[in-house]
């Protein structure tokens, strides 16, 4: 394939090497980025967004919408329709993770010999069917059944969709479409509040349905259109898309931006690969900071409520303000974090609002002003996955495939204890007291405190190890992968074979800090 000319007239990308943005766009790209941008770059990263960022916010919208509507339903008659009398709303959420932990190392194996394009919005088609005939649950049995299954389907969904956000987006870029994309639970959790309150009061008894039962018919609907589109929008990886909306030059260039990152793009998986990614101290050291995730406080605030004697309409509605304010939060800590590069520093800090919910609630025989705000002032904390996700797509950009997998076996491991964890912890027959449950989600929540710190200093010392150098991204690269465009053609670029790389130039490597200053030689 001939090279990309560095040429206006050829290359819709071409940006002159002396463009300076105006001062209106470098304020308001402290906001978003791609404002300041050179021309031809920023409409390049706008249409990512519109196609790519775009369809990943629905779909993960529907995916919590779905995933959580059972605690909706749960308060709004459910329990009264099925006489749920023990611990059946664990249950729930046990079989619904067994489901996930079933489907999550197949669901990756899948992506060698399918696309993604194929495989997630099939998923999705698969789980709305699943909601929708929930409404016709009659026994719990049956909610079992398909909760099971619908969270099997789910499974492929965090992991890939992390993957291929780490494949398309650079350094400056990929906290904050990182963190929009995850926010879109939160605002699943408050419309799936919002939305039941509105159809308890509107369409309870209509055509013989309970409120309870249209939420399930109505969250089907607006999933169903979603998924579909999901055919058409997502574009696979830089190297193997074919999305109809990316020109060709489009597909040239997104290889040239990410290659010159040093993101390396899929391979084939194979038993040689699994084993060196699964028995990789990359792997387990990050596996226990993500398993230990488990948050407590302010996961069962509706039962809170619902025990005070809150109506139907505020159970729903009153936890909605820790929505709003986790957006709030992760779109602050998002920004912060691509401007600084600050991933594990920031990780560790929005952990600290889960310590003070779960030792408040833990204590439990405190106003009920301090009650509220510890179910509430955990939601700060909120980004905390989204910029561990950020810092493990910067520090694994050499490896596709442990950027799928790593979230995969993760979040496998991490429903594996959850599957239990609720029911001996938190079981609903005690709500809302837990006398040892939030005791106990302290204990982890400082686990992956120190976790991340001991991530850190593990990545460090690989660094040095291998001789690792920083490009001009910020982020540790091997010394060969230092690329110079204007000696290397997209067909060596595709191959992996760069020529004639250029020194960026030597780096001090400080321990204290992610922001590595690049030293240019003399």
């Amino acid at each position: 394939m001939e090279m990309i000319e560095r040429d206006p007239t050829c290359d819709p990308y071409y940006d002159p090497p002396d463009w300076k943005p105006a001062k209106w766009r470098v304020t308001l790209s402290f906001f978003w980025e791609s404002i300041a941008k050179p021309p031809g770059e920023r409409r390049y990263v706008n249409k990512l967004d519109r196609g790519l960022l775009f369809y990943l916010m629905l779909s993960y919208f529907i995916k919590s919408l779905d995933q959580k509507n059972i605690s909706n339903a749960y308060v709004s008659g459910l329990k009264e329709a099925l006489n749920l009398n023990g611990n059946q709303y664990n249950y729930f959420t046990t079989l619904f993770n067994c489901g996930y932990l079933a489907g999550s190392i197949p669901s990756q194996i899948s992506l060698s010999f399918a696309r993604p394009s194929i495989m997630i919005p099939g998923c999705e088609v698969f789980w709305t069917i699943l909601v929708m005939i929930q409404c016709r649950a009659t026994s719990d049995k049956y909610l079992y059944v398909c909760r099971f299954f619908q969270g099997f389907a789910e499974s492929i969904c965090f992991p890939t969709m992390m993957m291929i956000i780490g494949s398309w987006y650079r350094p400056d870029e990929i906290a904050k479409r990182v963190v929009i994309w995850d926010m879109t639970s939160s605002i699943a959790s408050m419309f799936s509040g919002y939305l039941q309150a509105a159809i308890y009061t509107n369409l309870n008894g209509v055509g013989g349905y309970a409120g309870w039962q249209w939420l399930f018919i109505i969250d089907g609907v607006i999933s169903l259109p979603i998924a579909l589109l999901g055919f058409f929008a997502i574009p696979d990886f830089p190297t193997t898309s074919r999305a109809i909306w990316l020109t060709n030059r489009d597909k040239e260039y997104s290889i040239r931006r990410m290659t010159e990152v040093g993101k390396k793009g899929p391979r084939r998986m194979t038993i040689r690969r699994f084993s060196a990614i699964l028995f990789g101290w990359r792997f387990w050291a990050f596996i226990v900071p993500y398993a230990a995730y488990i948050t407590g406080a302010g996961t069962y605030m509706n039962l809170w409520l619902k025990a005070e004697n809150y109506s139907v309409q505020m159970t729903n509605i009153l936890p909605t303000i820790g929505n709003a304010i986790a957006l709030v939060s992760a779109y602050f800590f998002a920004i912060i974090s691509d401007i600084t590069r600050w991933r594990w520093q920031l990780a560790i800090v929005t952990l600290l609002p889960y310590v003070f919910g779960n030792l408040v609630l833990g204590i439990w025989n405190v106003p009920f002003g301090w009650k509220f705000a510890a179910n509430i002032v955990p939601n700060i904390g909120q980004p905390f996955f989204s910029l561990f996700m950020a810092w493990i797509s910067d520090i694994f950009q050499d490896d596709t495939e442990l950027r799928g997998y790593l979230p995969a076996i993760g979040n496998a491991i991490w429903y594996a204890q959850y599957a239990w964890f609720p029911v001996v912890a938190f079981p609903a027959q005690k709500a809302p007291h837990y006398p040892w449950g939030y005791w106990a989600a302290l204990g982890l929540t400082i686990l992956n405190i120190v976790g991340i710190y001991v991530c850190y200093l593990a990545h460090m010392w690989d660094v040095k190890r291998k001789g690792r150098v920083v490009n001009k991204f910020g982020l540790y690269v091997d010394r060969e992968d230092l690329v110079d465009y204007s000696a290397s053609s997209l067909a060596d670029i595709k191959s992996g074979h760069i020529t004639e790389a250029q020194e960026v130039g030597s780096v001090d490597l400080e321990r204290d800090s992610d922001i590595i200053s690049t030293k240019k030689s003399n």
